[in-house]
């Protein structure tokens, strides 16, 4: 106890030290060095990756979370599942390869009894760099861009043998630099930016989006707060889609509770839009995903009917959306009725969708003809409907190439409706054999379809050792799958 108390003293002293306008890097950087070699030597038998404090002060903060964590002796994983983060962005947080946002720093000193160090450390931290970045966007003097060329050059020697660059202060100064020369992004660039995350969400690992997009909204709010007041709608528009995907491969990442939070946030950031399309979107995306997190129907029709109101059934990518889930939903709540009903309309919509609309192949903003054959593909599986394996076939053929796990959710509706007419472990073992071909690609989607199958067993079969084995393999982490 003697020695964790002073170690909370030393790096006390050393952070309030530092905060004196700009942090003196070295003095921190030694104090947590020694405390690191202390608890080496007292209470961490092994010898961890190597974090260099004094490479930035990214990689201070990484040190200092580090030895907290291992002080408490719980591993990298045990630590995310508390705080409620991946575990592979708290390793790079710790290797100071990625930058930490506060409240889960907040949630980190809380759990691991830091008094408070951690979030203090995080506030010396951005307020450094974001000092330094704006020092560096005006400097002119030789020995400041000198200074700029040596943080440069230390961050990419630090890159090593890794495939990923991480942010460094030395190119957040660099861009300073050539920004304050030829501008900063406008709405413009934003709005295309949002265009292309939207296209990459169905391919790319759902962890290393949150990570992007999350550094993307940080930004963003800095350059909406600058921006002229007459561009206030369009940079709201941008906000709310940003703050959208972000809620959406919250979840796909399986951060439900993030998701489900970044959802309200979404909502209040689409209503500052005042576009009725624009807050309903919000509505059906918050149900879909929701549906297969296997929210309360009560709750997820309440979205869907918030939605349809405001956009009064006219033609467009959010009422489409919505009419989708709401035949999704009814048909697992075995009313099939008015799935088919909601079924009929969302066909009658996509035929007047706009072109731009049904010409969106790729990205998550589209409603394509692909998407209302998946949605009926779905629902027939449910519903056991007799034209199930064609609406399957048809959906496949629709599908385009390079989205691998929408794919294997139209082959799980196969699986489904495999169990539903009696061939329980044909159906299961198959819809098995389909997710481990995914490999780590596994979204909460898949995982939540894959659930499905197991659902459409009769109640009479649920206690067969092959669906509790089934079961059982499927709440196991989406890498061990």
């Amino acid at each position: 106890m003697s020695c964790e108390l002073s170690v909370i003293e030393r790096l006390s002293r050393a952070i309030v030290e530092a905060d004196r306008g700009v942090i003196h890097r070295p003095r921190l950087a030694n104090a947590v060095g020694q405390i690191d070699q202390e608890h080496q030597e007292v209470a961490v038998p092994r010898q961890p990756d190597p974090v260099d404090p004094s490479q930035s002060p990214w990689h201070l903060l990484g040190a200092t979370l580090r030895h907290y964590r291992e002080l408490a002796g719980d591993s990298l994983q045990e630590v995310a599942s508390k705080v409620l983060v991946d575990y592979s962005l708290l390793a790079r947080w710790e290797r100071g390869a990625r930058p930490a946002p506060a409240d889960a720093v907040r949630r980190l000193d809380i759990h691991l009894n830091a008094g408070g160090i951690l979030i203090a450390l995080h506030g010396i931290v951005t307020k450094q760099v974001s000092t330094s970045v704006a020092r560096a966007a005006t400097m002119s003097d030789p020995d400041d861009m000198d200074q700029a060329r040596r943080n440069l050059l230390a961050g990419l020697a630090a890159l090593g043998a890794s495939a990923m660059v991480p942010p460094t202060e030395g190119l957040e100064q660099l861009r300073a630099i050539i920004d304050h020369r030829v501008g900063v992004p406008g709405i413009a660039e934003w709005e295309e930016r949002v265009w292309e995350y939207g296209l990459q969400i169905p391919s790319r690992p759902p962890a290393s989006m949150v990570a992007d997009l999350s550094l993307a909204l940080l930004a963003f709010q800095k350059a909406m707060a600058g921006a002229p007041g007459s561009e206030f709608p369009q940079w709201a528009r941008v906000n709310a889609r940003l703050t959208l995907l972000l809620a959406t491969v919250l979840g796909y990442a399986g951060n439900r509770l993030e998701s489900w939070a970044w959802w309200a946030t979404a909502r209040r950031a689409a209503l500052q839009t005042g576009d009725d399309e624009a807050i309903a979107l919000v509505d059906a995306d918050e149900a879909i995903q929701g549906f297969y997190e296997d929210r309360p129907p009560a709750l997820l029709l309440s979205r869907l009917n918030n939605a349809l109101a405001l956009t009064q059934d006219r033609p467009n990518a959010a009422t489409a959306r919505a009419l989708a889930t709401r035949s999704q939903l009814l048909a697992m709540l075995g009313d099939h009725a008015g799935a088919r009903a909601s079924l009929d309309q969302q066909a009658r919509v996509f035929d007047s969708l706009p072109n731009h609309v049904t010409a969106d192949e790729l990205s998550v903003g589209g409603w394509t003809e692909r998407r209302l054959l998946h949605t009926r593909s779905l629902v027939h599986a449910l519903s056991r409907h007799p034209d199930a394996e064609r609406a399957q076939s048809e959906a496949l053929r629709a599908h385009p190439r390079g989205v691998p796990r929408g794919e294997v959710q139209l082959r799980l509706h196969g699986a489904i409706s495999a169990v539903r007419n009696g061939d329980v472990d044909d159906g299961l073992e198959h819809a098995r054999s389909i997710v481990t071909g995914l490999g780590s690609n596994v979204s909460q989607f898949v995982v939540r379809t894959a659930s499905m199958v197991a659902d459409a067993v009769p109640a009479s079969g649920q206690s067969r050792a092959t669906v509790r084995d089934y079961r059982e393999w499927l709440a196991l982490p989406a890498a061990s799958l």
